[in-house]
């Protein structure tokens, strides 16, 4: 383990390079002058006070008490005047409930003239011959030197302000224009605020912190002359001098405990350089997540200056974070071993400055990670000097802050007497929370000297210095905690009333989440079931909704007014059609029944977009939600099946204002402004009539009806719109189609209810092809018998009565696939007309056969002897039957298919005329 001290020399450090693994490998550059380093600070550091002019500068309640006892009070006489400019520099401390500057007083008014800051309300005040004053919306910043100039004319009727450079004007709003000048003579006091002439003096209404450079003034400067006082000039470029300033604050004023300090004319640019050391070794990750958690970043010099103040800052802690290294703090450097370049390790942009301790030093893992020589005991030209180290090496952070930023204190009741708003110091040599108002939170040691050992280690504490019994401790478990993040503290003789708080100390900004450790996540992935927290805090305490024990979930929500029910809205997605029974007059559908409604009564919290990830199914309590009951043609009870059912809540609007009083970052939102979304997937089996009069080209209405049950349309109602129903399944099934669907809403008695329409239609092709085609075929060969010749009976009869036999069976076999009906359908009128006509040719052909009995008839070889038989009455008697014959015969020919066709074309219109 490599010592500290003087007088390193190269072959021991080479001796310990496999121990050290950073900057120790290096070569140590050799100057022959040992105090190089202190002269090169002492150089750079002292070359402002050469160029600066020293300024006076007055501290009021340096100590952080609020105090009535702390003022400056002038001991010269007071002008009357009409117009006064009043210019000042001001550095706050902390916040007062309001930050008094100037006092001015007459026997007859107190408050003849009052400058001053309300931080509450973000406003400077001026207030001037009593009850008359302007606020004008401007905030002043803690621990930083801002420039002030307040113009007042009573003539003009104006009050102008220059504030960090900008100057605006402001008409007066004393409309009476009752006051037209300041009376002289009377008493100013700065810091404290008189209720009574030189006197009346309150504690919460004083100056905490530094005011310097003030000037006052019998006339309205201009605003260029103000903006001239921004810019740090020595003077003001006016032809008039200050009637009143602090060119001699010690002999023009009373100083009532206040304390003097000399600055440097620079300290009024107003630039906030704040560098925070958190002496306790961590991996550079964990010294990059405090600087994080507390409102900052790991410092990267930019150029020497900035280097050697750094050094300048560490020193103090160089016992503290040493471990056997002197380089013993972290660089916010990082190495890219690619493009062997040093780079910022957030922006990525490669360093323009750097203080290598080894020229042309190379990236290479895993050193790529850089410390600094922070310790005033280490070899002179080693002093502020870099080494790259492993990142995974112990040393101690260095933040930058490059503004106050402000850590928020949650978890404290509405009145607490605690601060709910912090900011990092070194006010009391190691790191400080203070408050922005009366608090602190400081770290106690058990040893009595204070801050001699950071490994000895007690707890925090919250105190107020102007009532030291108020006072909340935690209790730490190592030298390296801090009260960043959620922790239970023990309270005393605070307002809430309760000993164990959990409070929550985090750096995260509006719209942020605080994980345990204090750490920062976008509010948006807090409870999105993935884990963004280290700690996995995020995704705890996932409750979107916590009822009250006053809450009944059996009440339906309250109504807006009489008049207005709670509206239910209504959707409805058939998944698919299971079955159509025509037998039973039943059909089975799957669905998806959505219903959404408002409920004032609650509150949800951390919804995100997506409401499927709002569930608040498997809760113990559950909000109202309406029953639906399922009905069929006739208002028959349906079979319902649940398969599966969901409860979730869909964001609509922004949540309400952020509640510091709980400990935890919740985003809160309306429940009459975010909706209950319920889901149920069911199997409903209902009857439907089904109207057979057209079968098998029939189109069939079948309804389904969702009634909301156990409550009356006066105090709720279903809602549907056009677009509320959708199928999303096949349309075509074995038998119908659904064409399409509808939903209307209606009334059952005293309930509110909705109305599905199914329209389905008969896919007729089966039947055309397995029973049309074919009987009509049948039909057909039935008809051809008539031009079979005339004598040939047997193979006529035959047919036609075949043809009959098959047409009659078909009848049979269609009759007992569908439903018996006391009416006649289409289908059934089809098959009749069939065996009519075949009945009607077997008709015919027996008809026929009568005319021309063929016994009576000669066969063909001995038509020549009929021929020359003697004409007699019995053969005219035979011509004539075989002339009739061949006439019936021929009629039957062409009566048969004009009877098919007019058939034909009249069953047509029949199948294709719209159904009821």
């Amino acid at each position: 383990m490599v010592k500290k001290g003087y007088g390193y020399n190269k072959l021991y450090w080479k001796s310990q390079e496999k121990i050290t693994g950073g900057w120790l490998t290096h070569t140590v550059k050799q100057h022959k002058n040992i105090t190089f380093y202190s002269k090169r600070l002492e150089n750079v550091v002292g070359i402002r006070k050469k160029i600066s002019l020293e300024v006076t500068g007055v501290k009021f309640q340096q100590e952080g008490v609020p105090r009535k006892d702390t003022l400056l009070r002038y001991l010269g006489d007071f002008p009357g005047v009409t117009a006064i400019t009043i210019c000042f520099r001001l550095n706050l401390r902390q916040y007062r409930d309001i930050d008094i500057v100037l006092s001015y007083a007459v026997p007859e008014e107190p408050n003849e003239l009052v400058i001053a800051f309300a931080h509450d309300t973000q406003n400077i005040l001026v207030q001037y011959c009593g009850s008359v004053g302007e606020a004008l919306n401007f905030t002043v910043p803690l621990r930083q030197w801002v420039p002030v100039c307040v113009a007042l004319d009573l003539e003009v009727r104006f009050v102008e302000l220059l504030f960090e450079n900008r100057v605006k004007r402001f008409g007066l709003q004393d409309s009476n224009n009752t006051c037209h000048g300041l009376r002289g003579g009377g008493n100013l006091v700065l810091g404290q605020d008189q209720d009574a002439y030189n006197g009346g003096y309150v504690q919460l209404q004083s100056l905490s912190g530094v005011l310097a450079e003030f000037r006052l003034y019998d006339h309205a400067l201009s605003g260029e002359e103000m903006r001239t006082f921004s810019r740090c000039r020595s003077t003001l470029n006016t032809n008039s001098t200050p009637v009143i300033s602090f060119s001699n604050v010690q002999r023009d004023f009373e100083a009532v405990n206040v304390q003097f300090e000399q600055f440097q004319e620079d300290y009024c640019l107003g630039e906030w350089n704040n560098i925070l050391i958190f002496p306790e070794p961590r991996t550079f990750k964990e010294a990059n997540r405090f600087c994080n958690v507390s409102g900052g970043a790991v410092k990267v010099p930019t150029s020497e200056e900035a280097n050697l103040l750094i050094f300048n800052k560490t020193t103090r802690y160089a016992e503290a974070c040493n471990i056997g290294y002197v380089d013993s703090f972290w660089l916010g450097v990082k190495g890219n071993v690619t493009s062997q370049t040093w780079t910022h390790y957030i922006t990525g942009k490669i360093l323009q400055y750097t203080n290598f301790l080894l020229e042309n030093t190379s990236v290479k893992e895993p050193l790529t990670c850089v410390s600094f020589v922070g310790d005033k005991n280490a070899i002179a030209n080693q002093h502020a000097g870099w080494s790259v180290t492993a990142c995974s090496n112990l040393r101690c952070a260095i933040c930058q802050q490059d503004k106050v930023f402000l850590l928020k204190a949650r978890g404290l009741c509405k009145g607490s007497h605690f601060d709910r708003q912090y900011f990092l110091t070194h006010d009391k040599g190691w790191i400080t929370f203070t408050g922005i108002y009366y608090s602190t939170i400081t770290r106690y040691f058990p040893s009595q000297d204070g801050y001699a050992d950071t490994r000895a280690y007690d707890f925090w504490q919250i105190s107020r210095s102007d009532k030291p019994s108020v006072k909340a401790t935690l209790q730490t478990d190592s030298p390296y905690d801090y009260p960043f993040g959620r922790h239970t503290w023990t309270v005393v003789n605070d307002v809430c009333g309760r000993t164990n708080v959990t409070i929550l100390i985090t750096s995260c900004k509006d719209g942020q989440f605080s994980c345990n450790d204090g750490s920062c996540i976008d509010i948006q992935h807090r409870c999105n079931l993935e884990i963004d927290c280290r700690d996995e805090s995020d995704e705890m305490d996932c409750d979107f909704l916590t009822l009250d024990h006053s809450y009944n979930s059996d009440n339906p929500p309250p109504r807006t007014n009489a008049l207005s029910p709670v509206s239910v809205k209504l959707n409805l997605d058939i998944y698919a059609i299971r079955s159509i029974d025509v037998g039973e007059f039943r059909f089975t559908c799957d669905v998806e029944v959505t219903t959404e409604w408002f409920d004032s009564r609650l509150q949800f919290r951390h919804l995100n977009n997506a409401s499927t990830l709002n569930s608040l199914n498997g809760k113990q309590r559950q909000p109202w939600m309406p029953k639906l009951e399922f009905l069929g043609d006739g208002r028959t009870t349906s079979d319902v099946s649940a398969r599966r059912g969901s409860l979730n809540v869909r964001r609509y609007s922004g949540p309400l204002e952020d509640n510091d009083e709980e400990a935890q970052e919740s985003e809160v939102f309306l429940g009459s402004e975010n909706s209950l979304l319920q889901v149920q997937k069911l199997t409903v089996a209902t009857s439907c009539q089904f109207d057979l009069e057209k079968f098998p080209f029939d189109t069939q209405r079948c309804s389904m009806i969702i009634k909301l049950s156990d409550i009356t349309k006066n105090y709720v109602r279903l809602t549907a719109d056009a677009d509320s129903v959708v199928f999303s399944g096949r349309r075509g099934m074995l038998q119908y189609k659904l064409v399409y669907e509808k939903i209307a809403e209606k009334d059952l008695g005293d309930y509110s209810m909705v109305e599905v329409q199914l329209y389905l239609e008969n896919l007729s092709t089966f039947y055309i092809t397995s029973t049309y085609v074919p009987t009509l075929i049948i039909v057909v060969i039935g008809y051809l018998v008539f031009f079979f010749p005339i004598n040939n009976f047997n193979e006529r009869i035959m047919v036609g009565l075949t043809g009959l036999l098959v047409e009659a069976t078909f009848f049979s076999q269609v009759n007992s696939s569908i439903p018996n009906t006391s009416y006649m359908k289409l289908v059934d009128i089809w098959m009749v007309f069939c065996i009519l006509i075949l009945f009607q040719v077997v008709v015919s052909v027996v008809i026929i056969h009568y005319f021309c009995d063929m016994k009576t008839w000669p066969v063909r070889a001995n038509l020549a002897l009929v021929s020359s038989m003697k004409r007699t009455g019995e053969e005219q008697e035979l011509r004539r039957k075989r002339t009739t014959s061949q006439q019936v015969n021929k009629m039957c020919q062409i009566i048969t298919p004009v009877s098919i066709a007019v058939f034909l074309v009249v069953y047509i219109i029949l199948a294709t005329t719209t159904q009821n």
